[in-house]
Order: C-alpha cells, then structure tokens, then sequence
C-alpha cells in the first residue's frame, strides 16, 4: 500500500510539475540578419513591449532602443525599460529593445586602425582588427533598421546604447552621422582610443558646425574607476573629462554627464543606462491625481514632450485606460467624459 501511495505521489509530483514548466517567462526572441555590408549572419535579441500583443487595444507603434553589446546587457536592460514603463508610473514609453550580439567586437566598434605596439612585444600590433565602425553603423542603418521596421510595429525615434568600445562607437556615429538616431548613451567610453582621436574629431566638427544638431540627446556615464592611477584606466578617466568639458562649453547639446561612485568600468552600465532614459525622457510622466482637476494637461504635457523630442508622442491607449479606470473608481464624472472623448479620438473603434 506504502509502496502504490508513494507512486501515486510521485505521478502527480512530475504532472504537476510538467505542467508548470510548460508556462514559461520569456524575454525576446532571437532573429537573424544577414549582412551584405558586413559579409555575415548578425544575430539580434529583440525584446517587446508588454502591450505589444494586446488585443484589447489598437496596434500601437514603439520607439526602438539598439543595445550593443548585446550578450551582456540584454537580459538586465529588458527588464529595466519594461519597469520605468510601467504606468501610472512611467518616466518613459514603452520601447522595442534590440541586443545586437557581437562576432567581431574591436573591429566593429572602433573607428580607426590601430597601430599601438605591443609593450612586451613589438612585433604584435594590438586590435589588429580595429578600425571597421563605418561598416557597422551601415548595417546597422541601412539594413537592421529596415528589417526592424519591416518586422515589428517601429516608431521612427531610435536610440543608440554603447559600453566601452561600444560608448566610443555612440559617440562617432553621432559626429559623422548625427540624424542616424534620437538620442545616444556612452557608457565609460573608451575615448582614449588612438591618441583621443574622437576628442579631436568633436573640435573638428565644432569647429565647421558650430553646435550639435537640434533636438537629439547625448548621455554619458563615467565610472569609479578605483585603478584610475594604473594602466588604461587614468587614460580612459582623463579623455572622458577632456570630451566633457568641450561639450558643455559648447552648450549646444541637449548633454548629461553622470559620475557614478563606487562603480567600475564593468559595472556602470546598469546605473548608467537607467540615468540616461529618464534624462532622455524627461518630462514624459505625467501625474494621474492633476489630471482629475484638469485633464486638458495631458495632451498640453504631451504636445510640450512631443517639441523637446521633435517627434510625435501620444499618450498610449493602455495608460488612457488607467487614467479611466481612475475617474471612474473615485467619481471624477466629468474627467472621465473627458478622457473617453480623448480616447476615442486618439484611438478611433475600427467599425
């Protein structure tokens, strides 16, 4: 009898538990594209909005956030957009995150041929495959962004998030190709790279242009480096101060520097990336309980976000809902009205 239980248990142990491994959590989809500008399959994680396949609205476009790195940060940066999102709380729209993983990283993120030596070899030049950053931001526009476009219900603001290498990268594409994306995040940039190159290709373009592009955004995260004294570090701290302060002399960049204590090169991207969405976001939240006593702020709030980001945003269809839900479990009749008409001409019932 002991024998037939303990059977019986263990059979409806493992369908149990069968059926719960079945209701898995996931975070993105992997996708390949093949690249004829780079001569090879580039693999891309992608990540979608909660929203994104709710049926019980319309189907809403996102603004798109390219991560390099994308094997390391991945993970982490969906989760951390999906949270700042969350209404009625969000200090930012929901986002489509695409991890773009790396094949040949010096070579992709780096915007000059090296020709540093060796110091216990001089014979052995160091990132020997250095220099190919124009070819990687043309993959990237002219065909990972097509095919994003072509897949996914893409809004036209994009942003560009780099670490290390990947911050020096950010911080190129925005000298040579400025209207590539919206906004920009250096995480550490590696700005000693080559004799401070990018340093002297920002006086360059200060130089001919006068001031940065109106409208876009540049975030920069600057770690603690404790080895600040020793080897790389100390190069890496002082070029990110020089980039600093050409930048804020200018003035002309919607700019934020943030210097993180106690973080390390390794380590500051978390921190770093959160500062850098709310900053580029700034002013998208809005306060539920002011919209109770005047609810033509939401779409005058909306419409002053919509100029400081040169594009159009609008308050979602689900974060209406919210504000619904709102007046109507605390009586605010009038509000209400008021929403359901915004509503209904934001998002028109498809007959």
């Amino acid at each position: 009898m002991n024998n037939w239980f303990k059977i019986l248990s263990l059979l409806a142990f493992s369908f149990f538990t069968l059926g719960k491994a079945q209701k898995k959590l996931t975070i993105g989809e992997k996708q390949t594209v093949f690249s004829k500008v780079l001569n090879e399959n580039r693999e891309v994680w992608v990540h979608l909005p909660k929203t994104y396949d709710d049926t019980t609205i319309n189907p809403a476009k996102y603004p798109v956030i390219y991560l390099l790195d994308g094997e390391n940060n991945f993970e982490y940066y969906a989760g951390l957009t999906d949270f700042i999102a969350r209404t009625p709380y969000a200090d930012i729209p929901e986002c489509i995150v695409v991890g773009i993983k790396n094949t040949e990283r010096t070579r992709d993120l780096t915007p000059t041929k090296s020709q540093k030596k060796s110091p216990v070899n001089p014979a052995v030049t160091l990132f020997a495959d250095s220099g190919g950053s124009e070819n990687f931001v043309k993959f990237i526009q002219e065909e990972l962004k097509p095919f994003i476009s072509k897949n996914y219900r893409a809004q036209e603001y994009s942003i560009l998030v780099g670490h290390s290498f990947g911050g020096l990268f950010a911080i190129n594409v925005l000298l040579a190709h400025p209207e590539y994306f919206n906004a920009y995040v250096a995480n550490d940039p590696s700005l000693w790279w080559d004799n401070e190159v990018t340093i002297s290709r920002t006086k360059d373009y200060l130089e001919k242009n006068k001031k940065f592009p109106a409208a876009k955004f540049l975030y920069v995260s600057q770690a603690d480096n404790e080895e600040k004294q020793k080897n790389w570090n100390s190069d890496m701290t002082q070029a990110i101060e020089k980039f600093k302060g050409i930048v804020e002399k200018n003035g002309t960049l919607n700019y934020k520097h943030s210097f993180f204590e106690g973080e390390t090169h390794g380590t500051v991207s978390y921190p770093g990336n959160y500062e850098a969405l709310k900053f580029i976001f700034k002013g998208f939240r809005t306060d539920i309980k002011q919209l109770a006593k005047n609810p033509g702020s939401l779409e005058t709030e909306y419409k002053t976000f919509s100029g400081k980001m040169n594009s159009e945003f609008n308050p979602s269809e689900s974060y209406l809902n919210v504000i619904l839900k709102f007046m109507k479990s605390n009586d605010f009749k009038e509000s209400e009205t008021y929403f359901i008409n915004l509503k209904n001409k934001l998002y028109p019932k498809v007959k």
